[in-house]
């Protein structure tokens, strides 16, 4: 026997002119009828979009009001009968948020259902309840430039709930159980990434193969829409595309919106875009019906995501991040190029990317597998005037792309969130050159010209490299011996990353990174796989030297990007950039004696 769940359905509806106004000021003309003058039996009408733009009514009657212990406090049960509810199979997901009125007087939009049983059931949340949402304030980022003031992103994550209908439960872990709401629709991306998102959003994804397009899609800076209209809240669009399309509510003569008559991601405070939608179709199932969507034109910014409605700002704005990416697959001599825009939530977004972008790369390359890969990542806007890169090289046996975007995902979320300056509009350029092949390099032995040599002196490293199944090739390199080392130390020739040395002044506390620059310089000093490594490491005591001890107290306050400088400069640290995976560390020990 199938249980019953909880179905949230996408919705949203648009009212201008004058009429009854809350605390909040926002007005909805025509008037209110509150939960308290309802009475089972009454007759109502509800609008929405079932094909086109076009908007369309059917009849509904109310049966009953639920009352409750959370947010929404209350839901009226209806039943919506008529033509248009026999061609969809009954209330479908996207018709959240169509409004719903009795005798011309406004009492709520539908935003609840059930899965597997007769869809002509719903629940409507009370419009008195979702204007309650301005009760928060809006937190819209600004442009990060000089001079510019940027507000603190809202962080607030709590989620919808319940398969008991009487009841809607705000969850402490912030996740959602039981939640049938509409389903997200998306394109441009690879099956596995829909599923991760799936997993991050709390909200099924419905892929849509080669449905994503242009990212350039319309703004209208002076829109109007009606009561009943498809609107769609964007996550991402372009040549990757992931949004909700639901109904519109009412509009206040203020400019401001109320849709969906239930949490898209209930976040509290957030800046996502607001579109126009048009809907293809409404597909039947014997779970829930669902509308198919497209957005057409942007027309405002959702501010509140709250647990009884979306609500936001007609004719405003806020900043996007914007991706791109340049993939040549060497082994065919393709060039592919895409680009796609993003809302500008980094706590939410720097999750979602690094998946839109992974599985963007699935479809690109055409194949999930073992190969090597040379990574571009270019960061910029905001304060980042010339911007910041970083390349890298990679290669996985099994799983390429996973594996050379886990740098991506790390970089990406220790910029945009970091707690110094926030980055608005972001930009993310990624080249990537890939190929099956192994380009990998194995170091296959190490020679050192000179066992014994003086303070500061120097020495010749012969370093083999055996590139995969070719014959071995021979690179030099000159180092010298610390300027304070003495007896045996260690020689080290390794690939990059391979016992890098860490952070040991931020780890053991005796500093902090104080500035986005210090941050972005720490990355820099990262080393990168396809590097060749040579350095020599002292282990001279300090216990009897108190001028050594002093140095050394000093040198555990220094970043790595410092330390590693100072050995770069005295000579005990070189290293250089091949076009090849390396693999490897050889030890050899020298002894340092003063001559």
């Amino acid at each position: 026997m199938l249980k019953k769940s909880l179905l949230l359905l996408l919705l949203s509806t648009f009212v201008l002119m004058a009429g009854a106004a809350f605390p909040s000021g926002f007005v909805v003309p025509g008037g209110i009828l509150d939960t308290g003058s309802l009475k089972e039996g009454l007759k109502g009408v509800a609008y929405t979009v079932v094909k086109g733009d076009k908007i369309v009514s059917f009849p509904v009657t109310v049966l009953s009001v639920l009352p409750s212990s959370k947010t929404p406090r209350s839901l009226i049960l209806i039943k919506a009968s008529g033509p248009v509810i026999e061609r969809t199979g009954g209330i479908a997901a996207g018709m959240s948020g169509s409004p719903v009125f009795i005798d011309g007087k406004l009492i709520g939009a539908i935003g609840y259902g059930w899965s597997f049983s007769e869809h002509e059931m719903g629940l409507v949340t009370p419009i008195s309840e979702m204007a309650e949402i301005w009760n928060w304030p809006d937190r819209i980022p600004s442009i990060d430039l000089p001079g510019l003031k940027l507000e603190d992103p809202a962080s607030t994550d709590i989620r919808v709930s319940g398969t008991d209908p009487s009841r809607i439960e705000i969850l402490p872990d912030g996740k959602a159980s039981g939640d049938l709401s509409s389903p997200l629709t998306g394109s441009g991306y690879s099956s596995r990434s829909a599923k991760r998102i799936e997993e991050i959003l709390g909200r099924p994804v419905i892929l849509i193969p080669g449905a994503a397009g242009d990212s350039s899609i319309p703004v209208e800076y002076s829109p109007v829409l009606e009561p009943g209209e498809a609107v769609s809240v964007l996550v991402a669009w372009g040549d990757v595309s992931l949004a909700a399309t639901g109904t519109l509510t009412a509009v206040s003569n203020d400019g401001r919106f109320l849709a969906f008559a239930h949490p898209f991601t209930n976040r509290g405070a957030v800046a996502f875009p607001l579109a126009r939608a048009w809907i293809h179709e409404v597909v039947p199932s014997l779970d829930t019906p669902f509308k198919i969507g497209t957005p057409t034109s942007i027309v405002g910014t959702v501010t509140q995501d709250r647990p009884q409605a979306i609500g936001g700002l007609l004719g405003q704005f806020a900043p996007v991040m914007d991706i791109s990416l340049n993939f040549k697959d060497v082994d065919s001599g393709k060039v592919t190029f895409k680009r796609f825009k993003t809302a500008s939530d980094p706590f939410m977004m720097t999750k979602v990317i690094p998946e839109m972008v992974t599985g963007l790369v699935d479809n690109v390359w055409g194949r999930i597998g073992e190969g090597s890969a040379k990574i571009t990542l270019k960061i910029e806007g905001g304060r980042l005037a010339e911007g910041w890169q970083r390349t890298n090289m990679f290669f996985s046996s099994s799983d390429l792309t996973k594996n050379m975007l886990s740098e991506f995902t790390d970089l990406v979320n220790a910029v945009s969130l970091n707690p110094f300056s926030a980055i608005a509009p972001f930009g993310v350029h990624i080249e990537i050159e890939a190929t099956a092949e192994p380009r990998v390099v194995l170091i296959e032995d190490v020679t050192l010209s000179r066992n014994i040599v003086p303070p500061g002196g120097s020495f010749d490293v012969e370093i083999t490299l055996r590139p995969y199944r070719k014959d071995p090739v021979v690179h030099k390199l000159t180092l010298r011996a610390p300027k304070d080392a003495e007896g045996v130390c260690e020689v080290v020739v390794r690939g990059g990353g391979i016992e890098e040395p860490g952070q040991d002044s931020i780890m053991q506390g005796w500093r902090t990174i104080r500035s986005l620059s210090e941050l972005l310089g720490e990355f820099s000093a990262l080393e990168t796989n396809d590097e060749v490594v040579g350095e020599v490491r002292s282990f001279r005591s300090i216990r009897d030297d108190p001028l050594a001890m002093v140095a050394e107290e000093e040198s555990q306050k220094k970043l790595l990007s410092q330390i590693k400088q100072e050995m770069i400069e005295e000579g005990s640290f070189k290293s250089y950039r091949s076009n090849y995976f390396v693999e490897g560390l050889l030890r050899r020990m020298i002894r340092v004696v003063p001559e």
